[in-house]
Formats: structure tokens, sequence, C-alpha cells
């Protein structure tokens, strides 16, 4: 019986959105291409978008996707091999979605963040250590190469410590108001600003001691449209010391909105100042804009991109966004899971999960400071 790779969920990150092509999809078919033999068993939840998403399936020219209702998920994982499954649902469902997957010892890959919900993010922790099933997070920004050079001056000491870690990191209005159905059930940080975050953890490991956390919202559009404190504008200020009882200063301005002009669908910006010296990393302006007769588009060709290949002189996929999912199903291809902390597996992403739920105590009390030791 052949094997399949099962992926729940239709949305932005799977299929596409009015900014560019989704990831999940074109990237599960690209390695089952060059590396595997499975089928693809896509399963969808709303019924009556099943015609358009046929016809994004049909113009995509894929030759090896069965389209599945999701009523029919616990009938298929109980009668076919599944090789792994790809969990791409709002945040609000990962705990659901994982569960079950853990449970039928399927590995797993899933969205960021977590769970958004320190105590499921543990349970599905436990689980899957208990059942040695792998449930991998989708925080690429780990495979990008601008931060593993970050990682490699903190590790080598290069400028002596950070003194202070700067984000900012906005995308347009239009994906809270029209494009993300869900956006009123979650808050910008915790659904960009959550990658940034778990930079901390990427650079610190089981170095971070305990952290302190504030945030504050601005109240404009998005706000008075969805409120549910669905603000505008997250900003926060987070404190990590270290178990050198080193401390340091993290600021983030995390928020959706960016103006329908922007020149690209996400605005990053990150600034780190050492004791000896500063880093600048701009995510969006990686040097190459493309200008046409309506408006400048600023490419981030590191991300996700199809590329002309010269040596087989075929276009291919690649980037951060692309690894995340070939590494993962390298390793159940190969076998083993990889023993490395710094990927991104639920036991090493724990810790973002405890900022995020304590930024939002902080945010329904005014920005008061909310203390947390990290127990290892």
């Amino acid at each position: 019986m052949r094997d399949y790779i099962v992926i729940v969920g239709t949305g932005s990150y799977v299929i596409e959105d009015e900014f560019g092509e989704g990831v999940v999809l074109r990237s599960v078919k690209q390695w089952i291409d060059f590396y595997g033999d499975q089928q693809i068993a896509l399963f969808y939840k709303t019924k009556n978008k099943l015609h358009d998403l046929e016809k994004k399936i049909s113009y995509l020219n894929f030759d090896n996707i069965e389209l599945l209702h999701i009523d029919y998920l616990d009938d298929f994982l109980s009668s076919k091999n599944v090789f792994a499954s790809f969990v791409c649902v709002p945040d609000k469902s990962h705990f659901f979605y994982a569960n079950k997957m853990l449970s039928s010892h399927i590995p797993t890959w899933m969205v960021k963040p977590a769970t958004d919900n320190l105590k499921e993010a543990k349970e599905l922790s436990k689980l899957s250590k208990n059942t040695n099933i792998p449930l991998w997070i989708d925080y690429h920004k780990r495979f990008d190469k601008t931060n593993a050079l970050l990682k490699k001056y903190v590790e080598n000491n290069t400028y002596g410590n950070i003194l202070h870690y700067a984000v900012q990191y906005t995308q347009p209005a239009s994906l809270a108001l029209k494009t993300f159905s869900w956006a009123k059930d979650t808050n910008v940080f915790s659904y960009i600003g959550c990658h940034y975050v778990d930079q901390i953890e990427f650079l610190y490991g089981q170095n971070i001691k305990s952290f302190k956390v504030s945030s504050v919202g601005t109240k404009g559009t998005i706000f008075t449209q969805l409120n549910n404190n669905c603000y505008d504008t997250i900003l926060t200020t987070l404190i990590v010391k270290l178990q050198n009882g080193y401390d340091i200063t993290c600021t983030f301005q995390v928020g959706w909105n960016d103006p329908s002009g922007t020149p690209a669908k996400s605005h990053q910006r990150v600034e780190v100042t050492f004791e000896k010296g500063r880093l600048i990393m701009d995510q969006k302006e990686r040097g190459v804009e493309l200008w046409d007769e309506k408006k400048l588009t600023q490419v981030n060709p590191y991300f996700f991109t199809k590329n002309y290949d010269v040596l087989s002189g075929e276009y291919t996929y690649s980037g951060y966004g692309y690894d995340s999912i070939k590494y993962f199903l390298d390793s159940l291809k190969c076998g083993k899971r990889y023993a490395s902390n710094d990927l991104p597996y639920i036991q090493n992403v724990l810790f973002s999960e405890r900022v995020l739920e304590s930024s939002k105590k902080s945010l329904k009390n005014n920005g008061e400071w909310i203390y947390s030791d990290i127990k290892i």
C-alpha cells in the first residue's frame, strides 16, 4: 500500500494568498518528486469552497493529490499508511489536530506557534516524548542564514554580550481584515511576533533562567473592527535573565498596520546592540526590487522562491521556508530524529509559549509586568 502525506488545512500558507504562493503544498510536492513516492491527502473544511480549491489544484498541475473533507480524517488515519502529517490550521485548533496525529503515531509538522496555550503545549511535548513521535513546529527563521550568523556571534562572544535585541515586524492590515477569517481569535504578537521570541530560545536555549514581560496594544482599525483584544500593534518589552545572571533587553513592535501599498507582505527589521558592536538585519530589503507599471515590490528570494537551477536545467523551490519542510521529511526518510537542540521540535520551543501566554496576561492588565521562571 502506498504511503500518504496528510495536509490538514488549505489556507494561505498551504495554497496561496494575494501576496504569493503558499509554501506547504508546493514544498511537500517537490520533496516527493525528488526523494519519495508518497501520495498527498489534502483535507479541507468548507464544502462550498471545494470548486475553487479544485481549480487551484488543477492550475498547479499536481497529479498525486486527493482532496478529502475533514469529516473523513479519522477514517483515513485508521485505514491508510500515513508517512507524515502537516497541520496548517488556525492556532485554536492546533492542539486538537496535533494530539490526534501524535496519538495515531504519525510524525507531525505544524505551523507556528505551537498552541499559544502553555498547558496544551506542555501536553503535546509530553505526548511526543512518551510516544517517541516527533512534533516539529515551523519556526523556519532558525534556518535563515542571517539568524545563523547572529547565533555564531553570540556563541563565540565575538562582540561581547547583547545589550538590546530590537524587532520591528509588521504586515498589511488587509490580512487581518480580509484574508485571515480567524484573526479575531489571536493577536499579532502571537501570530508573527512568536518567530522572534523563538529566536531568543534559538540563541540561548537552556541558558535562559527567567524572564519578565510587559505588553500594551494600540487601538486602531483592527481593534475597532475585530475587537476581542486584537490590537493593531502590540508593543512588548521582554527582559531575559540568563543562567549567569546577565539580563538582555528585548523590544518588539509587531503589527497588522501596513497600508495596502506596502512593497512586501512583511516588514521585518532586527537590530542587535552588543557591548562592542551592532548587527542590523533587514529581512525585507534583501537587495532585490521588482518594478512594474503598478508598484515597486521588494522580493525576499531567500525565504521561498522558484528559481532556475543551472545543474538540472529546471525550476525548483528553495529557501528557508522550504528547508523547514525538507529537513523534517528528510529525518523521517532516514529513520532517525535529529539530536540538535537547535531544531524546532516541540521540546525546544516552549520558551515562546511561556512568553506568549505571559504577554497576553500583561495585555489584559494594561502592560503589567509578568514574571516567569524557566524550569528546565
